[in-house]
């Protein structure tokens, strides 16, 4: 093999191999959380009744998944965060685009927004709840009201990072707007249009369940609120566990997402 090949290879060769230590550290400490929380349940160090144990809510959730109700529970969750994260994303994306390009609606219209985005999601969830019943409807409009906003935001910080330099640049090229908002505005946003799907998508998920929590339904907070009604401490846990494991495969798909859909960059 060439000089060149292995100068290649060797990089990919330790990639690779950091990934693999970054795996089994992240298992450990995973084993290791897990078997001190049951050792000071098992103790008593810890009231189980109140904290769990992990010797209970796994088995608990394997038993829930495999008869199917926790399936059923997160498919009807899943279900309204991603319309949620469809229909917030696509008003947010349209709404920064016409705060872009037209500075003057963006100054008449951000007191409001602003004035918008500082109300507490969980205290209108009753009013989306009167407004739009308890069905799924609702929990779509809380997932919405969460995702709008962090992508709003998120895509104006972006398009308003542009180097003052560049736009300079362009002016002295005598570019369109048009032409400077494709090929100089929208790459540069790119990055924060990213990072606000991929945070919107677990505020979404997070304001969907908070629906379920208070609307019911059969949802994920739905069993959470089940579970807790009933003082089942494990089955609360089981539950969790199911979001904090959704939550982040959710993040991973966002991120290698964005690698495929930008590597142009590069």
């Amino acid at each position: 093999m060439s000089d060149q090949g292995t100068a290649v290879v060797a990089p990919l060769d330790r990639d690779r191999a950091h990934r693999r230590v970054v795996l089994a550290g992240r298992t450990l400490l995973l084993i290791a959380i897990l078997g001190a929380w049951e050792l000071l349940a098992r103790l008593a160090l810890l009231p189980a009744a109140f904290v769990g144990q992990p010797s209970v809510f796994l088995p608990m959730l394997v038993r829930g998944l495999g008869d199917g109700t926790m399936v059923h529970a997160l498919a009807d969750t899943m279900v309204a965060t991603l319309a949620a994260f469809a229909i917030g994303g696509v008003l947010a994306l349209v709404t920064a685009l016409l705060l872009t390009i037209s500075p003057l609606l963006h100054a008449v219209v951000a007191p409001y927004i602003n004035a918008l985005n500082a109300l507490p999601r969980v205290a209108l969830i009753p009013l989306f709840i009167i407004w739009f019943g308890l069905g799924t409807l609702s929990k779509i409009v809380s997932g919405v009201s969460l995702m709008y906003f962090i992508l709003l935001y998120n895509t104006l910080a972006g398009a308003h990072a542009v180097d003052p330099d560049h736009l300079q640049l362009t002016r002295s090229l005598g570019l369109s707007k048009r032409r400077v908002f494709v090929s100089v505005i929208v790459p540069t946003a790119i990055p924060a249009i990213f990072a606000g799907l991929r945070l919107g998508l677990i505020y979404t998920l997070l304001g969907v369940v908070t629906a379920e929590l208070i609307a019911g339904g059969k949802g994920l907070g739905s069993l959470i609120s089940y579970y807790s009604n009933t003082f089942d401490a494990n089955g609360v846990f089981a539950v969790l566990l199911i979001l904090v494991i959704l939550a982040d495969l959710l993040s991973m798909l966002m991120t290698r997402l964005e690698r495929r859909l930008t590597r142009w960059r590069g």
